[in-house]
């Protein structure tokens, strides 16, 4: 019997009885399926995970017998995947939420998605600074720093991390709180994924005042223009983008969706406030007399419905950025040229998206953690995108070049650049600061010194 065989065939044994362990299959083949095919392999086998101490000791045992494993929550990173030498942990049952409403604390799972998260919370009239990705795992999002709409007035998601449950490489479940290995917390907010198997996650929330409105609504949607009227629609967002006098966000693509697969532009904003304030905001946008204007005021729980697109599983997809200090329109305008050479070469990148969101107030007061993006106001953003394995170089080749074309603008402290979007970028820009550095790693020696969740810091 191979190592890899006893070592599951003994797993089996120790997992309580909903866990189960897929090596082949439909049930198998099922849960191989994530966001990106980018990377994607096929895993000696899935543990699919049904209490916290399965995770225990699925992690104890693979540390024993040397079988390295990765964790997938929401599938939506290129790295939760590994070859027939390893096996993925699935946390997708964990989906267990608890609210205290009165510490307006919530208490997430490790299977618990964005869109559940945001609905169970507003249940209990409160509210959390989560992501754009309904789709996407809540933990492994937090843990990486989390930018929100409401970065602006909550902080970040990892900024609200009050405390976790943590498998650690020893295959121990420790606690982590402020009380409680504090120096632990300061790594989960914002490396976390990188010291552990975060099975649950307690964070802090909001009442509906900070949405300031008086039926905890948002006013979102998409603008969309033709790529002619690019100059004017930057220009418009200039003032709009540095503004700090309300409490905003928002995201500029160019992109080329379906039906029509027409090269255009898409303004989707987020505005905390009346619709009639937001309409008076954003005015001279609608000015612009956009192909389409649909926008209006939501509940918070379908304010990312508008980009729910962007949320497909399967195609070959990934995320890269940089910070940006402001808006140059003659870089943009040389990055449609780039995103139309891309599609004239390959029709199936044609849902590729190119642009930047900005959320410009900030938040003083916050704690000091591993997160060092708090500064940056503006992220250049690449979703690269396409269907056919053969269009892979000269869509690497395009990104490089819309991110060299935004560098020579980047943020006035240098490189940087959002560490859920990827590992491949040099850890001093995913990680500024050489203090902080020296801290994480630290901290890596000390909970995981072989490396069991990657060698990153050690």
């Amino acid at each position: 019997m191979s190592a890899t065989l006893e070592f599951l065939t003994t797993l089996q044994d120790r997992l309580l009885p909903e866990g189960r362990v897929f090596f082949s299959g439909d049930e198998f083949t099922k849960l191989l399926i994530r966001w990106s095919d980018i990377d994607r392999k096929t895993p000696a086998a899935v543990v699919l995970v049904s209490t916290e101490e399965d995770v225990v000791q699925t992690v104890k045992l693979a540390v024993e017998h040397g079988i390295p494993f990765v964790a997938k929550s929401g599938g939506h990173s290129t790295w939760s995947t590994i070859g027939s030498e390893g096996i993925i942990i699935d946390l997708s049952r964990l989906t267990q939420v608890t609210v205290d409403a009165e510490k307006k604390q919530v208490t997430l799972q490790s299977g618990v998605l964005v869109k559940q998260a945001n609905e169970d919370s507003a249940k209990h009239d409160l509210y959390l600074p989560l992501g754009s990705a309904n789709t996407a795992g809540v933990i492994p999002m937090a843990l990486g720093g989390g930018l929100s709409a409401l970065s602006g007035v909550c902080g970040y998601a990892s900024d609200n991390i009050v405390s976790a449950k943590l498998v650690t490489a020893a295959g121990r479940l420790v606690s982590v709180s402020a009380t409680s290995h504090p120096n632990l917390l300061y790594a989960l907010r914002g490396a976390g994924q990188f010291f552990g198997i975060v099975t649950e996650l307690t964070l802090h929330a909001y009442p509906p005042s900070i949405l300031r409105t008086p039926d905890a609504t948002a006013w979102t949607g998409v603008i969309v223009y033709s790529v002619a009227q690019i100059k004017d629609v930057l220009e418009a967002l200039k003032p709009i983008t540095q503004d700090t006098s309300v409490l905003q966000a928002g995201l500029f693509v160019i992109t080329a969706p379906p039906p029509t697969f027409d090269t255009c532009v898409l303004v989707m904003p987020f505005f905390f406030g009346l619709a009639d304030e937001a309409e008076v905001f954003y005015a001279s946008l609608k000015a612009l007399g956009p192909l389409v204007y649909d926008c209006k005021s939501v509940p918070f729980p379908k304010i990312n419905e508008a980009g729910e697109a962007f949320g497909i599983k399967g195609g070959f997809k990934r995320f890269a950025g940089v910070g940006m200090k402001d808006i140059n329109t003659n870089t943009w305008e040389n990055v449609v040229e780039v995103f139309s050479d891309l599609k004239g070469k390959h029709s199936d990148a044609c849902t590729t998206g190119y642009g930047f969101d900005w959320c410009p107030t900030e938040v003083e007061g916050l704690p000091e953690t591993a997160f060092s993006q708090k500064d940056i106001k503006m992220w250049a953003e690449c979703l690269t995108w396409y269907s056919d394995p053969a269009t892979k170089e000269d869509a690497d080749r395009a990104e490089k070049a819309v991110l060299g074309l935004v560098r020579q603008e980047a943020h006035p402290e240098g490189n940087a650049t959002y560490g859920n979007w990827t590992r491949s970028a040099p850890v001093e820009e995913r990680y500024r600061g050489a203090e902080r550095l020296a801290k994480l790693r630290a901290l890596k020696r000390q909970w995981d010194p072989q490396g069991v969740f990657t060698k990153e810091f050690l």
